[in-house]
């Protein structure tokens, strides 16, 4: 944790990646960013629910491991 970001370590073609989650009133919204890649990704959606979450979170972590590293 870095203030209040999580850090997730490199693993495989995924690159670090800091990334933050927070919800309210219905809506739920996932940010994060490769440093390394130059790239990032906001998301929202309007379920708040685990199962939305997550799947919403690796839909953003993909999408950032997707591109060729720098």
């Amino acid at each position: 944790m870095g203030l209040g970001w999580v850090v997730m370590m490199p693993e495989g073609d995924r690159p670090l990646i800091l990334q933050k989650t927070g919800g309210t009133n219905g809506v739920f919204s996932y940010i994060a960013f490769a440093p390394s890649r130059g790239v990032g990704v906001f998301m929202s959606i309007n379920k708040f629910g685990f199962s939305a979450a997550t799947a919403m979170a690796e839909v953003a972590n993909d999408l950032i491991s997707t591109p060729a590293p720098r």
